[in-house]
């Protein structure tokens, strides 16, 4: 029987509390202050976990059925429950952004085309008032449309070979760590560096997890290799505090990184990323106290409001800041990230139940008006760039339901 990777709900939770984290730490100026400020500024290895995460659970329902012969996942049905898992909500939060927040009344309309089609990284204007963390929905939803392509160049005619997908990730990898390197020179465009090239090293490792998770001999290599969570933890960590010195470029939003430095970067954040999420997928699915922690009630439960705490915090902690009196840069970081917190998460969890799970009862709809004679579908994911746990594991009869 196939594991449902259900620690992967709290993994959602953990990445959005790091987005949190670090852009309470660059509001407050807490990112100068010793190690404590180094460690929140590279909080933005949250991403990475949402990206590698992304490319293991939306890859491995087309690897599954390539390995058991079976039909791909209907690409319209994937794209349809995609769109309604992220633009609802989105919307929502561009719009209110776009009205409430003052410092949004001089953008224009190709503005807000631009934010609610999600391509404002592709334009030359900043990114508008409570929406600048928005750059990685925007790489997100690329690699939704461009993951068919990809899963087609990794399994043509439907084969799966492993070590073609393998080597091909690799060498896909390698030219998104060039671009990163040189993305910002490369492009006169300010946002370049936040493209999805960049980043299909994240994706891509995910999805080469996914293919060794569907081939019964790698799987069991993998899962021998996966029993020592505590090492590949540790070895995360180590990772983590290289990633933190100046190695990986300069702290802060004034000074660009150097090349080498984004290259770097982007190299040691996916594997710290990799060495988190590997003894999860591989290994014993729910041995130990830890794995079994993380998929208690509560990660769980935050797992799924995740998508909503990532869009709506910025907003919260911008507007808290303002209405508080605080000034940008002043410090008062606990202050800061106690309100943040204590408004978004029941704002996330209100809209979740009330908004977006409600919204997801579209995802079998058909222009007949009739659902399809199938088996319940599970629910799509909370944040963006991932199903449910239980999507990624459904049988090949229902793949194309990922």
């Amino acid at each position: 029987m196939d594991r449902r990777f259900l620690t992967l709900d709290a993994l959602r939770a953990v990445g959005a509390l790091m987005v949190v984290l670090t852009h309470v730490g660059f509001h407050t100026g807490r990112y100068p202050q010793g190690w404590t400020g180094a460690m929140l500024a590279h909080f933005d290895l949250g991403v990475a976990l949402f990206f590698v995460v992304s490319g293991f659970l939306l890859a491995r329902p087309w690897f599954a059925a390539s390995a058991a012969g079976a039909p791909p996942p209907s690409t319209g049905r994937y794209l349809w429950k995609r769109a309604l898992r992220i633009l609802p909500l989105y919307w929502v939060v561009v719009a209110v952004c776009l009205i409430a927040a003052p410092a949004n009344s001089d953008v224009g309309v190709g503005g807000w085309i631009a934010n609610l089609t999600l391509t404002q990284i592709y334009t030359q204007d900043t990114h508008a008032y409570g929406l600048a963390h928005m750059w990685s929905l925007c790489t997100e939803v690329a690699f939704y449309l461009a993951l068919p392509l990809v899963v087609r160049l990794l399994t043509p005619r439907d084969r799966l070979d492993v070590r073609r997908v393998l080597v091909v990730c690799l060498l896909l990898s390698i030219g998104g760590v060039a671009f990163a390197a040189g993305a910002r020179t490369w492009f006169d465009q300010p946002f370049a560096a936040e493209w999805l090239p960049a980043y299909l090293p994240w994706f891509l490792a995910g999805t080469a997890l996914a293919a060794c998770s569907v081939d019964p001999g790698m799987r069991a290599r993998l899962d021998a290799a996966a029993r020592d969570l505590a090492g590949w933890w540790l070895l995360a960590l180590g990772l983590f505090v290289a990633a933190c010195t100046p190695i990986t470029g300069p702290i802060g939003l004034v000074d660009a990184p150097t090349p080498a430095e984004s290259a770097l970067k982007c190299v040691l954040y996916g594997a710290v990323a990799v060495c988190v999420i590997f003894p999860l997928v591989f290994g014993p699915e729910l041995e130990g106290p830890v794995r079994r922690w993380l998929a208690g009630p509560v990660p769980s439960a935050l797992g799924e409001i995740s998508y909503g705490i990532f869009s709506i915090h910025m907003f919260v902690l911008l507007m808290g800041m303002e209405l508080l009196g605080f000034g940008t840069f002043n410090d008062r970081f606990w202050t800061v990230l106690g309100m943040t917190l204590a408004v978004t998460i029941p704002v996330a969890a209100l809209s979740y139940i009330l908004f977006e799970r409600r919204v997801m009862r579209l995802r079998g709809w058909r222009p007949s008006g009739r659902r399809p004679k199938r088996r319940s579908e599970p629910e799509p994911a909370s944040e963006p760039g991932e199903t449910e746990a239980a999507a990624a594991t459904s049988t090949i009869a229902t793949s194309d339901s990922a």
